[in-house]
């Protein structure tokens, strides 16, 4: 069975597309921030994904922290990466939320 395939089938929730250029932070556990671009969303995780390599490994706790800078909102939920695909030029992660859940139209509404 393919990685996808297994993914979508562990995945209890659809995720939902985000506008292309949607940038959000991931706290690693070593207390780094690096920003990634939002891909999806569902109300329990996310993929994200970073131009080169990231830092981080399949099992890791990450914070996520989404932010609208014009309205000063945040969302901050912390994260399990489940897991990695690197392509050559992108690292993407596939994370879930680890301490509650979100509506995707709350995340979005930070970047509308």
């Amino acid at each position: 069975m393919s990685q996808d395939q297994t993914s979508e089938s562990r995945r209890g929730e659809s995720r939902h597309p985000v506008p292309l250029g949607v940038s959000v932070s991931l706290v690693l556990a070593s207390k780094q921030s690096v920003f990634v671009n939002l891909r999806d969303v569902s109300t329990a995780g996310a993929c994200v994904v970073r131009q080169g390599s990231l830092d981080i490994k399949e099992d890791d706790s990450v914070v996520f922290e989404a932010r609208n800078y014009d309205t000063g909102s945040t969302i901050t939920l912390r994260s399990r990466v489940r897991w990695l695909r690197n392509t050559g030029f992108n690292t993407y992660a596939g994370l879930s939320f680890i301490d509650g859940s979100l509506s995707p139209k709350s995340l979005l509404k930070l970047f509308s």
